[in-house]
């Protein structure tokens, strides 16, 4: 995969994206203004963005016809532009789609939340009782058949503008882009990574992501999303073990009992215990040069360690904080 660094997309963002500096009234709300790609003798199009502080539109790409939007598992966004199906990951970078290629399934995150949706509100049952309930200004209605999840259970939906929502699973607002004019082709997507895509033929194709630090994670040559993302944590970097090696065909599994997990690829066992800095390769110790962590209710191992473990070639570049694991 061909990577183009993400500064390579500003012009973009400035001629297709907002036109003039963002009025910021308070570091929560961004003022943002777009040019119509569908005539450039239309006014712009006005909308802010309420959570600034710690989510951001990312970046915003040129496409008068975008349709049948969906994500995949692993965060990639597939869309149909003149009859051709493309592909775009988080980054912004877009792929062309071979007419001969499987498209994947569109992802559908397991969720345990029970909410209750009317036209203007949501309500979180637990026990039969209800535990919170988020309500929309009397002129704004709940959009029906947008309201979505990614992995992590943020609660996603539209209104009747085309403005878009994200709650956190306690139904405190984590951000919301607002438009000043409805737009009613406006379809967004969440992905279980927690990025979001929006398409509607006046404003193209964009993301809203949250501003994180997390380091970049390129497998066998593919930018990876997770929700579980890469951490440095005490001057190493830890990565998610079950994501990492389930991306590398590696069956995975978990014994609370003993706090144990055990990944088996090939002719290679792998068992580590959570805060051991022993791990058994086919039945043999080694030393792991930091012990695997229970972060955010999944297993974190040093990055390192999943070179030697899957005798993969790990390379960590430091200048762009990228992660490339070469199988």
């Amino acid at each position: 995969m061909r990577w183009i660094p993400f500064i390579a997309y500003l012009p973009i963002i400035f001629l297709l994206g907002a036109d003039s500096p963002s009025e910021t009234r308070n570091p929560d709300i961004e003022m943002l203004q777009f040019r119509s790609q569908i005539t450039s003798n239309t006014e712009p199009i006005n909308a802010s963005l309420q959570g600034a502080d710690q989510f951001e539109v990312a970046w915003r790409l040129q496409d008068s016809s975008p349709q049948k939007l969906f994500i995949a598992n692993d965060s990639t966004a597939y869309y149909q532009s003149d009859g051709q199906w493309q592909s775009v990951l988080p980054s912004g970078e877009r792929l062309q789609v071979k007419p001969s290629t499987k498209l994947p399934d569109a992802a559908k995150p397991s969720i345990s939340l029970n909410l209750i949706a009317t036209e203007r509100s949501l309500a979180l049952l637990e026990h039969q009782k209800e535990r919170w309930t988020y309500s929309l200004p009397e002129s704004n209605q709940i959009r029906p058949n947008t309201l979505q999840y990614d992995a992590a259970e943020h609660i996603y939906f539209q209104d009747n503008n085309g403005s878009w929502y994200s709650l956190d699973r306690n139904g405190k607002e984590r951000y919301k882009l607002l438009l000043q004019a409805p737009d009613s082709q406006l379809l967004c997507k969440a992905a279980p990574s927690g990025d979001a895509f929006c398409t509607s033929p006046s404003l193209g194709i964009l993301a809203v992501r949250e501003k994180i630090k997390a380091p970049r994670l390129i497998i066998d040559g593919k930018e990876r999303f997770f929700s579980q993302r890469p951490e440095i944590m005490n001057d190493r970097t830890f990565v998610p073990l079950r994501s990492i090696f389930e991306a590398m065909n590696t069956k995975v599994v978990w014994n609370q009992d003993t706090q144990t997990v055990t990944a088996v690829k090939g002719n290679r066992t792998i068992s580590l215990t959570r805060d051991s800095e022993k791990a058994l390769l086919n039945g043999k110790k080694i030393q792991l040069d930091a012990p695997p962590i229970l972060y955010q209710g999944s297993m974190y191992v040093p990055l390192r360690f999943v070179g030697e473990a899957l005798g993969a070639t790990v390379i960590w570049e430091n200048a762009t904080r990228t992660i490339q694991i070469i199988s």
